[in-house]
């Protein structure tokens, strides 16, 4: 999900306000009014665990409530590429039965200087990480235009449209149009992202998956079919202690079609290893000098 949302934007958010909600109105709706999964069933995100504003005792509080017995407080913020993340994967009921909701949450603490998320090439390259083999690129003005699209005057360097094409846990090719928003306080960075439904049936840019079978060393890709419905946000912050930690949360929704996997729970069997790799990815990136 972050190839939706991350290959979006490639400029750093400007100077905010003092809310995320206040400057990234697409974060804000993704909570209050929630994500259209399709079956007019909407869906609202769970507000951050860990909210601005909060002293390090109530930071370490939260920690300590997320991960519960599963780790322990210091095995889970160490400063190591192979620390822990902690990963949950949700059923969302009521959901259209012919696509159902899903839900998926990720926690991880990463260490580096809070400040270099201002910077705006250090920013894109920490998101790029997560892209994988994927491609895409942002909509130009014109793109934009053609299909009677304008951002507000004054969010340019926050808000942006792209369009991916990635193949999904090796089972989906999925392509996108989506719209993505960046946000920042001095405590947090947000980044919010939705496939945007107007793309639906574009005929540049079309929201589709398509299913890849592999047999005798031969890949095939199936033909076109419609998909919408899918959003995330994922938030940085500061934390006051251990010094130099990063706590860094993720919440995906999107509408997995019956056709993906036929039935097979791939997303609890091989979602893990996909997310533990992009967390040690990114841990590797707020490193570098």
């Amino acid at each position: 999900m972050y190839t939706l949302a991350l290959a979006l934007l490639a400029t750093a958010p400007a100077q905010p306000p003092a809310k995320h909600e206040d400057q990234n109105p697409l974060y804000k709706n993704l909570l209050e009014s929630g994500l259209d999964v399709g079956g007019g069933v909407k869906v609202k995100f769970p507000a951050p665990s860990m909210p601005d504003g909060l002293d390090g005792t109530k930071q370490t509080a939260i920690i300590k409530e997320l991960i519960g017995a599963q780790y322990s407080y210091d095995e889970f913020v160490r400063n190591s590429n192979v620390a822990p993340q902690l990963l949950k994967i949700r059923d969302i009921a009521p959901s259209d039965p012919k696509a159902p909701a899903r839900g998926v949450d990720v926690w991880f603490v990463a260490y580096g200087d809070f400040k270099r998320l201002e910077d705006e090439k250090f920013l894109d390259r920490v998101t790029s990480t997560n892209r994988g083999g994927g491609k895409g690129g942002p909509l130009t003005n014109p793109d934009l235009a053609k299909r009677k699209i304008e951002l507000p005057k004054g969010n340019q360097k926050r808000e942006g449209y792209g369009h991916v094409e990635f193949d999904f846990l090796e089972k989906v090719r999925l392509n996108a149009a989506g719209h993505a928003m960046w946000s920042r306080t001095s405590e947090s960075v947000v980044a919010a992202a939705e496939i945007d439904p107007r793309f639906l049936d574009d005929k540049e840019f079309p929201n589709q998956w398509r299913s890849i079978t592999k047999t005798g060393g031969q890949t095939k890709v199936g033909d076109p079919n419609p998909w919408s419905g899918a959003g995330m946000y994922f938030k940085i912050t500061k934390l006051a202690a251990p010094e130099g930690a990063l706590f860094v949360e993720q919440h995906v929704v999107f509408a997995e079609p019956t056709g993906w996997f036929d039935g097979a729970n791939l997303l609890r069997s091989k979602l893990s290893i996909a997310v533990q790799d992009n967390v040690r990815t990114m841990r590797r990136e707020f490193q570098k000098k």
